[in-house]
């Protein structure tokens, strides 16, 4: 159980540090409200993946796969809105 939380852990970081790194890449830069819409994005992408692939993992109990898919969800929400909340205390802060 814990690799698989773990490991979809790594999922959301590797996703919020890749999108970022791609978008600096590609010297792309974007809008006040897509900075503060794209991790928000993301965590709605993320949700289906987990849900669609973690209750079908021979990895887990079958007792567990629920718990550890809403587990993920709730972690991809918790983590990718307290990035959008960062970035809007960052601006407030800054005007």
């Amino acid at each position: 159980m814990a690799a698989v939380l773990a490991g979809g852990i790594i999922v959301i970081w590797l996703a919020l540090s890749g999108g970022r790194a791609l978008l600096n890449a590609g010297g792309i830069q974007l809008h006040w409200p897509a900075v503060l819409a794209a991790p928000l994005m993301l965590a709605a992408l993320e949700t289906p993946l987990f849900l669609l692939t973690v209750p079908d993992a021979a990895l887990l109990d079958e007792a567990r796969r629920w718990p550890v898919a809403g587990a993920l969800v709730a972690l991809a929400w918790l983590i990718n809105g307290a990035v959008a909340g960062r970035l809007w205390l960052a601006r407030r802060q800054a005007a």
